[in-house]
């Protein structure tokens, strides 16, 4: 059997899903369950940011599932909005020198990020024999030239609508 890694950038999916499903989030054990089927998962990793503890009951949601969760605190920076800020807490170097250290233990890389910054990361990967399957929305076209397969997150991984009560 394969032996898996599933790597999957948290805030990426979130904002490329949200321009694709209009507030749809990701059902991560669904996701877990869906790269299972290309293998045997040895390493499963979520990378995310938080202020404070904001995000901990998310993070023990996934970290049930199976992922270890790798979490930071996001730059921020003033914009020209009075007033308002710019957060980001960027990961692509942190998830290419986990996946380039762990990748001899792998057959196939399951990234879950639709981020154009990888594809080097995925080339490093590809030349070396290994299978790279990217699943994210609005995949970047420098990852669907270097991945071996792309899929776009279908909207039966995503979590259930929500129903609005009735007479509200």
């Amino acid at each position: 059997m394969k032996r898996i890694g599933i790597y999957v950038d948290v805030s990426n999916l979130y904002f490329c899903l949200n321009r694709e499903h209009k507030n749809r989030k990701l059902d991560y054990k669904k996701f877990y369950d869906f790269a299972k089927d290309f293998g045997e998962v040895k390493i499963a990793c979520a990378y995310g940011s938080q202020i404070g503890l904001e995000a901990q009951s998310f993070v023990s949601r996934i970290e049930a599932i199976g992922f270890t969760t790798r979490y930071k605190a996001p730059k921020e920076w003033p914009t020209s909005a009075p007033g308002r800020s710019r957060r980001k807490a960027d990961w692509d170097v942190g998830i290419t020198i986990d996946v380039i250290e762990q990748c001899d233990q792998l057959d196939t890389i399951v990234l879950g990020c639709a981020d154009g910054d990888l594809a080097p990361l995925v080339e490093y990967l590809t030349a070396r024999g290994k299978t790279v399957i990217i699943i994210a929305c609005r995949i970047s076209s420098s990852l669907r030239e270097t991945a071996t397969t792309c899929i776009e997150i279908p909207e039966s991984l995503l979590e259930g609508r929500k129903r609005k009560k009735e007479g509200v």
